[in-house]
This record gives structure tokens, sequence and C-alpha cells, in this order.
């Protein structure tokens, strides 16, 4: 069986350190009986003209796709090429990560996540969440979405190192994932205030990283606003007592950070939304920031060890297979 996966993954274009779509291609390049065609996947989408001998078209981040260069006239091609291999009654997967834009509402993005509820002959998504929403948003389809859980990128298990920082926020910083709100309300928390917290990413927008600078100025929060690497991260979590996301659960699915984070078998505090919800075994839930200093922490070992056996990227194609017609294969 032929497969076409978008976006495509290249090392040397890719460097936000986001590595789903890495693991995504090598496991179906390593699944028995399938082969990867993706010719000219420097063109974006477009690139589906040249691979339309596909069995299998999997399609992700639709809500990317404006975003891009010339990315409405990416998206027009986009409409029209999902149109045509549906003609064709090719196989279409959709890949739902997110509810919706993440900086801010887009029409287009609305229209694009409609259109391929409708055309996808499977919808995959990584939370329990995923499923009401699309069932609820999309009721004419429902019965087309389905809960994979996020595959883990590694079975290796970190131990921990002497403790530097209360909590860790890591991982890209931009404004869907509400570090200036959080840092806002850590800085004038009784609570919170003497804590030691680490932020450790890259912000694109200098005017937002400048807020967050400005206000946790004079306090025991620490921003280091670079790219780290993934030795540098491992050795930083292991150093920090909390593993802490600040998502807004208006737009968030799933998190390839909160499993990257199970390696560590640390206590997590996430977000009562989305695959924080769904690994309440795990996570530390809350709804509001003024929750997160009485929680209760989980003693979560055992509980990340499972999720981690029972979800390898290498066993993750057969999972998405079996909701397809080719699933006799």
């Amino acid at each position: 069986m032929k497969v076409y996966i978008y976006p495509t993954y290249t090392p040397s274009r890719d460097k936000s350190g986001n590595l789903y779509i890495k693991y995504f291609h090598e496991a179906f390049q390593n699944k028995k009986g399938i082969r990867i065609t993706n010719r000219l996947w420097q063109i974006g989408i477009v690139s589906i003209t040249f691979n339309l001998d596909a069995d299998m078209f999997i399609i992700q981040w639709v809500d990317l796709i404006p975003r891009k260069r010339l990315g409405k006239m990416q998206f027009v091609f986009f409409l029209l090429l999902i149109e045509l291999i549906s003609i064709l009654k090719k196989e279409i997967v959709w890949v739902l990560h997110n509810k919706r834009a993440h900086d801010k509402k887009s029409h287009w993005v609305d229209y694009g996540m409609g259109f391929m509820a409708r055309h996808a002959t499977c919808v995959i998504t990584h939370s329990e969440e995923g499923v009401s929403f699309f069932n609820e948003r999309y009721p004419t389809y429902k019965g087309k979405c389905h809960y994979i859980p996020h595959p883990v990128y590694t079975s290796q298990i970190y131990p921990s190192k002497n403790i530097v920082y209360d909590y860790i926020i890591w991982g890209t910083v931009s404004r869907r994932k509400n570090v200036l709100e959080f840092v806002k309300f850590a800085v004038n928390s009784d609570e919170m205030k003497s804590k030691r917290i680490l932020i450790a990413g890259r912000c694109g927008d200098s005017k937002y990283a400048k807020e967050i600078s400005n206000t946790i100025a004079d306090s025991h929060i620490v921003f280091e606003n670079r790219f780290f690497s993934d030795e540098e991260l491992r050795v930083l979590i292991s150093q920090s007592k909390i593993i802490l996301f600040t998502y807004n659960g208006e737009s968030v699915l799933s998190s390839g950070a909160l499993i990257y984070s199970l390696n560590f078998c640390k206590p997590i505090i996430g977000p009562n939304v989305g695959s924080f919800a769904d690994l309440k075994s795990i996570v530390s839930v809350y709804n509001n920031f003024a929750e997160i200093p009485h929680l209760d922490l989980k003693s979560n070992e055992e509980a990340c060890r499972r999720y981690i056996y029972e979800n390898l990227w290498k066993s993750f194609p057969a999972k998405l297979i079996s909701f397809t017609r080719y699933n006799h294969n």
C-alpha cells in the first residue's frame, strides 16, 4: 500500500524541536507492506498532485496551511486536491490536533476543518475530548472520528537529579500557552511567589517575550528565551520537581510535550482539557491557576511506565489502519 503523508519532515528544514512528524513518517516507513510516496514534498500541500497513485492520504495541521508562505493560494489548492482524491475514491485520513486556529479565530481554518470533516474517510485524534469535539461540531459525520493515544517518543526512563527548580514550563513559548497569564498570577500569589520556576523555551514574539520578562523582574521566575537541545531539556526537566503546562484549553486537544514528559515519571500539572484530562492517573489537572498550589500531586511512575509500554510509535500505524478500509492487511 502506498501512503502519502502531509506534512513531510526534513531535518534541515524542521528545526522547531517538534519531532512528531519525524516519528510519524518513520513508523510508517518501518511498517511492512507500506511504502511512503512524497514526491516534490518541497512544494507543500500542492505535492498531492504528483502523488495521486497513493492509496491513502494522511493530512495533518489543516489549521496551519493558511499561515504558510503563499498560504491562501496553498489553501485553495488544498481544497481542490482533497476534492479530487475524494472523487478518485482514495482513503483520506485526517489527524485532528487542534479545535481551531491557536492564535486567533480564522474563517479559513474553520472552513478547512469542516471541509476535512466532510471529505475524510477516517479522522484520528489523540484525545477523548477530540472525539467529543468532532461529534458535537460535525454531527452529520458522527462516528468518523477515533481516539488513538499519542505515541511516546522513547521507551527510556530518565532518572531524577538534584532538584534545582520547583516548576518547569518548557517548550516553545507563545500566547496560546498562557505563559504571561500564569506568571502574572504567580508573582502575585502568596503560595507561588517564593517558588523557583523555570520557563525554558524560545519565544518568537519579541513583544510577548518582553512582557513576560518585565512581569517576572525581581521574582524567583527564570525565563531562558532560547532553543534547547534534547540533551539540555533532559537535564533541566530532571532537575525540576514538577512539570507544569499552562495551555489555553480553548484550542488544545493533545500535547506532544506532555507525552515527552512522561518518561521522567515526575509530577505533572496541566489544564483539565484534552489529553491532560485523559491521563488523570498521571496528570494533576486544574480549572484555573489558583488551584495549582493546592493540587494533590500524583505518584505516577507505574502509570507512566504502563502508558509508555502500550503506546510505542512502532504500533501506531497498525492502530491507525485498523480504522480504515485497509484494516484487513
